[in-house]
């Protein structure tokens, strides 16, 4: 399988992450508020984050697919 679809998820998942965070900075504690969109957006946000995998998993995903091996998520 080709690394596309992994680089596609991380970086989707990084920016609609970083884009509601950086509109929460700006917005002060009034982002905060359940009132506010930017609140309802970052949940949804990290949620997806959640579900579609962290990270982590998703950066070792990429590299199984780039040196085609697999790599342990458990540390020895």
């Amino acid at each position: 399988m080709s690394a596309a679809p992994w680089w596609n998820e991380l970086y989707a998942a990084a920016a609609g992450f970083n884009v509601p965070s950086e509109a929460l900075q700006v917005m002060r504690g009034l982002g905060y508020t359940q009132e506010e969109r930017v609140e309802y957006c970052l949940r949804r946000c990290r949620g997806w984050m959640i579900a579609g995998g962290s990270i982590d998993i998703l950066k070792n995903r990429i590299a199984e697919s780039v040196f085609e091996r697999s790599f342990s998520q458990r540390p020895d």
